[in-house]
């Protein structure tokens, strides 16, 4: 009986290794990168083809290699950042592994060509799944630039569990996007060439311009829409200094697409510092909402263990419980109006220039029947009082006093009786016999659209308006991407949307049940849902979730002045939908108080 334990060859030892660190096309770009602004590059290009299954190219003008390092940078465990044991503990740098370039290598075909100033000639390594092929001179040319073929050609299996081209292109656009804010001394460019992109063999994904200023590099990757939303705050103590930028009140997203965690300029997850920010944002949170935050912490590097995650997504804190109230109480203290730090109508104005999205003139519709837009306005918070009221269905209970809309006989109500009036701008009063009902006229026309919408896409009828003055919409490089890839989708939906060059598209229809003023807001949520889907996955099974945020985003909003024909109408509507009882996320329509507890309170019984 032979041995049952063996030696792996060192092939078949490294790819194992390799798939620890490059799991997909976005892990080369990210080690690469690291690796470039480790060599103190002030320029970094990234091009990529067939979303890096098929080639990617790193070049940077940073600190390049002598030839015996160039050729030793691709043995395992071969590393210019670490030389005691001490340096293991206090780990300052981002590529300090030492496996990335020979993991990349022994799953692909790889080209390296790098000059060290002062040195007579550049030197090329050409390596074919680890093996180096040759070593030659080179044009002296500044700094390093890294080619990858052929990813995962000689591994099928992990070949065949790579996503989409669009997911896996996503996932590179979004490795460059967490360095180039941590880094905006540096100028990112991403560039992706694909037969399908339009007008261009290589389209300029992600341009960001040197800056010295982090808020200047968010503007550019995510427009000045978004720091408009946002507050400066700092904090320090003994052993850690905080510095970021998170939503002011009123600011949330209805998704967790603008939140970014950085540890001694390094990105990473972390359930620690993710959970302290929405600590401090518990009681101001609408439900389903979410943050933006952008924290950069640095710590005593002693403190902090960057070395328990292969990709080093993670990070272990020496002292959890210090750091969570640490970010907690300075993100708490920026929510207090006394401390607040607004960006300056200045910068504003500034990061505007980065955007050419030109103003448009808002045009109002008036209310129509059944499939009429109604009249829309900035959606604002309400009362905190009314608002626990509002959603009380769900959490808190209702009030023993009030009871919930519930049976069809009370819904009859809405046609027998008219309207009195309105309060808080958000609920309107009908009044019968024996109740008296708040309607919530947000939740009631977001039922009203939903079933609109859903008959509609059903029946192929979607109801198109033309604009006359087509709005111009500016995407994030993620953004333009699925967009792109998702044309025909929105064209189902209703929406003409034409590429424009850049990252740029001109809206030039809309679904007729819709105000023109939330067109950019909501192709920008359906994008956010778009992206979580594979890019096969099809229409019918997404469409439900995208009608909930047309319906949402289309719906009359709180603290809204109606009219009482607009009460009446909207009344009307919700008596016909099929499920007036709640709005599609199942927060009620209605609310009411019995005329006898009035009497009672009054002490007239």
């Amino acid at each position: 009986m032979g041995n049952r334990i063996i030696k792996l060859p060192e092939e078949l030892a490294n790819c194992i290794a390799a798939g620890e660190v490059v799991d997909r096309p976005a892990s080369v770009v990210k080690e690469l990168i690291e690796n470039s602004i480790d060599a103190n590059a002030s320029t970094i290009a990234i091009d990529v083809k067939d979303s890096g299954k098929r080639y990617i190219r790193v070049t940077d003008d940073g600190i390049g290699m002598q030839r015996d390092d160039a050729i030793l940078s691709f043995e395992r465990y071969a590393t210019s950042k670490i030389k005691t044991y001490e340096d293991l503990h206090a780990i300052t740098t981002l590529g300090f592994r030492g496996e990335a370039l020979p993991s990349i290598a022994s799953v692909s075909q790889v080209r390296i060509l790098t000059y060290y100033d002062g040195d007579n000639a550049g030197t090329e390594i050409e390596l074919d799944k680890g093996t180096i092929k040759s070593v030659k001179d080179s044009p002296p040319m500044k700094g390093t630039s890294i080619e990858v073929r052929d990813l995962f050609l000689n591994i099928p299996a992990r070949l065949k569990f790579l996503k989409s081209d669009t997911t896996e292109l996503l996932h590179i656009i979004e490795a460059v996007t967490q360095n180039s804010l941590c880094y905006p001394q540096i100028k990112f460019g991403l560039a992706v060439n694909k037969t399908s992109y339009i007008n261009s063999n290589y389209k300029k994904v992600i341009d960001t311009p040197l800056t010295h200023n982090t808020i200047d590099r968010i503007a550019s990757i995510f427009g000045s829409d978004v720091i408009k939303k946002l507050l400066l705050f700092t904090e320090e103590n003994h052993f850690m200094k905080l510095k970021g930028y998170v939503s002011k009140p009123g600011g949330h997203f209805s998704n967790k697409r603008l939140q970014y965690i950085f540890v001694n300029n390094r990105y990473i997850r972390d359930r620690t510092i993710n959970h302290a920010v929405y600590e401090a944002f518990k009681t101001t949170l609408p439900r389903d909402s979410h943050p933006a935050y952008f924290i950069f912490l640095d710590i005593d590097p002693r403190m902090v263990d960057v070395n328990v995650h292969p990709a080093k997504g993670e990070v272990k804190f020496a002292q959890q419980r210090e750091v969570h109230d640490f970010v907690k109480d300075a993100v708490t203290r920026s929510q207090k109006p006394k401390a607040m730090s607004q960006i300056s109508e200045e910068e504003i104005f500034f990061h505007s220039k980065h955007n050419t999205h030109e103003p448009q003139p808002v045009c109002k519709y008036t209310v129509k029947e059944m499939s009429g837009a109604y009249v829309q306005v900035h959606d604002e918070l309400i009362g905190s009082e009314f608002k626990d009221l509002a959603v009380s269905s769900i959490t808190p209970e209702i009030p023993d006093s009030m009871n919930s809309l519930l049976t069809p006989e009370t819904v009859s109500v809405l046609s027998q009786c008219k309207p009195v009036g309105q309060i808080f701008n958000s609920f309107i009063i009908v009044e019968s016999i024996e109740k008296i009902i708040f309607i919530d006229q947000h939740t009631a026309h977001e039922r009203i659209l939903y079933e609109i919408f859903l008959n509609k896409i059903k029946d192929s009828k979607i109801e198109v308006q033309n604009l006359l003055l087509p709005i111009n919409i500016e995407m994030s490089g993620k953004e333009s991407i699925v967009l792109q890839s998702r044309l025909d989708s929105f064209k189902q939906l209703g929406f003409d949307i034409e590429f424009f060059g850049g990252n740029s598209f001109i809206i030039r229809s809309v679904p007729s049940i819709l105000s023109r003023d939330d067109c950019e807001e909501i192709v920008k949520d359906i994008l956010d849902k778009l992206v979580s889907y594979q890019e096969d996955t099809p229409f019918d099974k997404i469409v439900q979730n995208i009608i909930l945020i047309m319906a949402c985003r289309g719906a009359v909003k709180a603290n809204q002045k109606l009219s009482l024909e607009e009460m009446e109408h909207l009344l009307r509507d919700l008596k016909n939908t099929n499920r007036p009882f709640t709005c599609p996320h199942g927060r009620p329509t209605a609310l009411a108080i019995e005329k006898k507890l009035l009497m009672k309170g009054f002490l007239r019984r």
